[in-house]
């Protein structure tokens, strides 16, 4: 007589397949929703480094042809980017968005905060920085500089940069392909917050990362 199959063992088995299966299914879900809800709950709304690591002390060359480092700035919260004034629509936007965080600023706070960009591009002189970054606001300062220090001072925090293919035969007339970060230094020089692009146009949200890096009471977020 042949022998009838055990259905609670292949139930059992079944169910254990299944079981496996959620889980492997479920733990990576698990894991990213953890990790969102532990973005969720900091108060910052940037990627903020609770480690004191000292930024980069650059000395480069500002659009007025004086000599700028980041030392000379301490006790001011530093806002810093990079990009190139022939840059069509990602160096323009990131600048506008700054100028509107600063616009937002009390009084008091604009004096505490610096806006720095850092061209990578060699043909950005000092005059067309000039001429470029106080178009945003006037307090706004365009640095460049030779292009070993400025090259230094992208990899010290972290930017990417080269040179796109020219158009035509003018070999002068290329893009730079480049990182859009934005970069926020405390006042003691130390690097605490980094900036997607994408969140840049919220300019409530990064006038409190300001006021709260400074000590100043910020509300709490709302949940």
């Amino acid at each position: 007589m042949a022998r009838k199959p055990n259905s609670a063992k292949q139930s059992r088995r079944l169910a254990l397949i299944i079981l496996a299966g959620c889980a492997v299914v479920a733990i990576p879900a698990l894991i990213i929703l953890l990790s969102v809800a532990d973005r969720n709950s900091s108060p910052w709304f940037g990627q903020y480094d609770a480690d004191s690591h000292p930024a980069y002390n650059f000395s480069l060359t500002d659009h007025q042809g004086k000599k700028a480092s980041l030392q000379d700035l301490r006790g001011q919260v530093v806002l810093l980017s990079f990009g190139f004034t022939r840059c069509p629509n990602i160096c323009p936007t990131t600048l506008g968005n700054l100028a509107a965080v600063y616009r937002k600023l009390p009084p008091a706070v604009q004096e505490k905060t610096k806006v720095l960009f850092i061209s990578v591009d060699e043909r950005d002189t000092p005059e067309a920085l000039k001429e470029y970054v106080p178009f945003f606001n006037d307090r706004f300062l365009g640095l460049t500089g030779a292009p070993a220090d400025v090259g230094t001072t992208a990899r010290a925090y972290g930017a990417f940069f080269r040179k796109a293919p020219a158009v035509g035969e003018n070999k002068e007339d290329y893009m730079i392909d480049h990182s859009t970060y934005t970069y926020l230094i405390d006042p003691d020089g130390n690097l605490r917050i980094l900036y997607r692009f994408d969140q840049m146009p919220e300019a409530d949200r990064i006038v409190e990362d300001i006021e709260r890096v400074l000590g100043m009471p910020v509300p709490e977020p709302q949940r």
